[in-house]
C-alpha cells in the first residue's frame, strides 16, 4: 500500500499532528487490505487535508485506488483527529462490503 499525501494551509504542528493521525489510522485498514493486495504497488492511498481559515475547519479526503475498485470518503470538521476518524470508519466499511463481494464471487 503507497501512500501519497497532499498538505495545504497547515501549521508545522498541524502538519505533525496529521502525519502522526495518519500513520496512526492507516495501521487500521493496513492489515485488510494487505490480505487481499500484499503486493505494496497495488494498492495507493491519496490523503488529502486542506484547513479552511474562514471557517477554522480540516477538509480530510481519502481515495483508495484498488483493482476492480475506488473508495473515496470526504470529511469537513473542526479538529484534525475527528476529520480522520469519520473518514477513516467510512473507508474500513466500505472495504469489508467490497471484500465480501470478492470473496462471494
Amino acid at each position: 500500500m503507497r501512500v501519497h499525501r497532499r498538505i495545504r494551509n497547515l501549521t508545522e504542528p498541524e502538519q505533525a499532528q496529521f502525519e502522526d493521525y495518519l500513520e496512526k489510522k492507516l495501521s487500521t485498514i493496513a492489515p485488510i487490505i494487505e490480505s487481499h493486495y500484499p503486493d505494496e504497488d497495488t494498492v495507493h492511498v491519496f490523503a488529502r487535508i486542506q484547513k479552511h481559515h474562514k471557517h477554522t475547519a480540516f477538509a480530510y479526503e481519502c481515495i483508495v485506488e484498488m483493482p476492480r475498485k475506488r473508495l473515496v470518503t470526504s470529511e469537513t470538521k473542526h479538529t484534525i483527529t475527528e476529520a480522520l476518524d469519520f473518514a477513516t470508519e467510512r473507508l474500513e466499511q466500505g472495504m469489508v462490503k467490497h471484500f465480501k463481494k470478492l470473496v462471494r464471487a
